[in-house]
This record gives structure tokens, C-alpha cells and sequence, in this order.
């Protein structure tokens, strides 16, 4: 079996093959030096080497070089850390390049190594910065550079946890405060939430999420919806629309097309609906029509690229005021696990599942039935 199909296993048993091949299709899609840094903890480096060269093997094997990243947070010994990681891969048969951080030519060469499908290693020592803020001042200028739009901390503990819970989604504009203002965290974590912001909402002027994972579960991370860590990004604009009228058709057309994987019907359009919430660049949508019973909402879509990003979190949280509302998902839908922890009640039938929220008791049958005779219109 060649080493793509064992790991796109790997990935099956972790997630849906379908949600593996997905990503890979869309890493493999761009440059090989916007794929991904990885930022490898001293600690990890120390403790889990083995499973940091496991998984880059594995990227490899995909034909993906992310770009790794030592020494943000000890310098030190960055250099040294890097070697052995080098020479580990370069004994499995992976080529890497260690590059300095101080190269004139550190971005141009890069981008030619990864694209040449060997994976550069940049260790960040003390003469990149004296301070954490110098080095990553540095790493922003990187990732601005090749346009990397996702970075991924290996840090042992895995997510950030709140309460021993995971904490899976980090909105660095409305979370921040309280999140760093938790003694839950380490003062490492806290520095990692504090820099990841600094890169998000000013050292890096296009998209970047940075995720926090355990070297455990990298390709977690990277290949499912879910992901297997604490993603920071710096949140959703969400917009009302009043009206249909203020909606652009065929750039919803086009959102509902790439999130089903299959266009709307006209009917869906002809019969109209009454109000919308929309990501600012109609990356996310939720589609509501008044009925005497509540609102129905008729379409939540995240288009298939910005899944993962927390979107679909933020539209839930833009439509807070709306109370009754009542929805359905097809039974084989993976979105119904968090449907159900948003719901106050659910019913299963064998090809749909019915979702309310704030509805009284003695309206949800008819609820429940009104949401089973809509049409399919996708």
C-alpha cells in the first residue's frame, strides 16, 4: 500500500475519509510554503520527538512540507532541537533543509524548499530577538512573507481547557480577556494566547488561525472538521439582512452550492424567506422564514474551505435573539452531533431529524410536522 493511502487510513479511523480527501485536495491546491507552520515546544521536542517526526513522515507522504518552527519560547536550545529533528527525518527518508532565521534570503528560500518538497526547519535562537515579542515579530514577518494562513503550536498538554474542558474555539476579539484573565492556564498558554493575537489581529495582514494541538493529534487537526485542539481566530462579521432584497442572489447561490455540494432549486429562491444572517464575504449563511409557530430556518451552510473556522459558531451566536426557532438536518449529517447541544428538544425519524429551540410544549408537534413536509430545495 503506498504511504498516501496508510495515512488517508489513518485518517478514517480518526474522521470521514471524505473530510481527509477534502483538505488534502485543498493543501494540495496551494503553494507547498502556505500549507502550514508548525511551531515545535522545547518540551515536545525534548519529550515527543518521535510523534512530531511520525506525522511530518506522514505529511510528506502526502506530498505536503510544512514549514517547522523551534525556539519561540526557549531559544536556547532551538538549534539543537532542530539537528535532531533533521536527522531523524533524513534517516526515514524525508529531506529537510535547517535554515536560519537571519538568511537575507529566508523567504525565497523558503518557498524553493517546499516547493521542491523537502521540509524547511527554522530555528528561532537568541540573536533572532531577546524577547518572546522580538522572535515572533519575526515569525510574522515569515508567515506574511510565504502567506501562510495556518499556524499549529505542538504543545504536550494538547487545548487549552477550561474547567478540564476543552476549550475548541477561541474568538481573539470577544474571548481574550477572560480567557487570559484564567488561572486555569499556564503561564506559557497564556503567552501563546497573547502572541497568537498579536499575530492574528496585527503582525499578519492576511487570514491566519493558529491552533493549539497536542503532537499526538496534528493530523486531527489538520484533516477533520472537528479538529482535535483549541483553534484561535479573530472571529466572524456577521451581517443582518431585513430582507431578501439586500441579499446578494447569486453570491448565495454560490455559498449554499459549495457547502451542500449541490445547487439550490429555484423553487427555494421563487418561494423566498423572510430574513438572513450573513458572514461578510458570504462565507456562512443562516436563512430563516417566519411561520406562525416560530422562525424556521430553512438553511445554516458554512461553505466546505471556511469549516472549522468557528463561522458556524458565530452565525449561531448572531441569531440569539431568535427564539422560538425550530430546524431540520438529514440524519447522516455529521453537523447533528452539535445541533443536538444546541437544541432544547430533538425527534428522530428515519430520514430527517427535527431540532427547536424555545418552543412551547404544545406547539412542537406541530413544529415537528411542519418541518418534516418542507421540500428538499438542494
Amino acid at each position: 500500500m503506498a504511504p498516501a493511502d496508510i495515512v488517508l487510513r489513518f485518517l478514517e479511523s480518526v474522521g470521514r475519509r471524505s473530510e481527509a480527501e477534502f483538505y488534502l485536495g485543498l493543501f494540495r491546491a496551494e503553494p507547498k510554503e502556505r500549507f502550514a507552520a508548525i511551531s515545535v515546544d522545547a518540551n515536545v521536542a525534548r519529550h515527543a520527538a518521535e510523534a512530531v517526526v511520525l506525522h511530518l513522515r506522514f505529511l510528506h507522504a502526502l506530498g505536503l512540507a510544512p514549514i517547522v518552527v523551534l525556539g519561540l519560547f526557549e531559544p536556547a536550545d532551538a538549534l539543537t532541537d532542530a539537528k535532531r529533528i533533521c536527522r531523524r527525518l533524513e534517516a526515514t527518508g524525508v529531506p529537510t533543509e535547517l535554515i536560519g532565521p537571519r538568511d537575507p534570503d529566508l523567504h525565497e528560500r523558503i518557498a524553493a524548499t517546499a516547493r521542491a518538497g523537502t521540509i524547511p526547519v527554522v530555528p528561532f535562537g537568541i540573536t533572532e530577538g531577546a524577547s518572546l515579542d522580538d522572535r515572533f515579530v519575526h515569525l510574522g514577518a515569515l508567515l506574511t512573507a510565504v502567506k501562510t494562513r495556518k499556524l499549529l503550536f505542538l504543545h504536550r498538554p494538547g487545548g487549552l481547557r477550561q474547567k478540564g474542558v476543552l476549550v475548541p474555539l477561541v474568538n481573539l476579539h470577544t474571548d481574550y480577556a477572560n480567557l487570559v484573565a484564567s488561572k486555569e492556564l499556564s503561564r506559557k498558554e497564556r503567552a501563546l494566547v497573547t502572541q497568537s493575537r498579536r499575530l492574528v489581529l496585527e503582525l499578519v495582514p492576511h487570514k491566519l488561525v493558529v491552533a493549539i494541538t497536542s503532537p499526538l493529534n496534528l493530523l486531527r487537526e489538520l484533516f477533520t472538521v472537528k479538529g482535535a485542539g483549541t483553534l484561535l481566530r479573530a472571529g466572524t462579521i456577521v451581517r443582518f439582512h431585513e430582507s431578501a432584497s439586500t441579499v446578494d442572489e447569486e453570491r448565495l447561490r454560490s455559498l449554499l452550492n459549495a457547502s451542500f455540494g449541490r445547487p439550490p432549486s429555484e423553487a427555494f429562491f421563487q418561494k423566498g424567506y423572510s430574513r438572513a444572517y450573513l458572514e461578510e464575504n458570504y462565507r456562512g449563511a443562516a436563512i430563516l422564514i417566519d411561520t406562525a409557530l416560530g422562525a424556521y430556518l430553512t438553511k445554516f451552510a458554512v461553505e466546505r474551505e471556511a469549516q472549522g473556522e468557528g463561522i458556524a459558531r458565530d452565525l449561531w451566536e448572531a441569531m440569539a435573539r431568535e427564539r422560538p426557532i425550530f430546524w431540520r438536518a438529514r440524519a447522516e449529517n455529521p453537523v447533528g452531533e452539535w445541533y443536538a447541544k444546541l437544541c432544547d428538544g430533538m425527534a428522530k425519524f428515519p430520514g430527517w431529524h427535527v431540532y427547536w429551540k424555545g418552543i412551547s410544549i404544545e406547539k412542537i408537534p406541530a413544529a415537528i410536522d411542519h418541518a418534516l413536509k418542507q421540500e428538499v430545495d438542494i
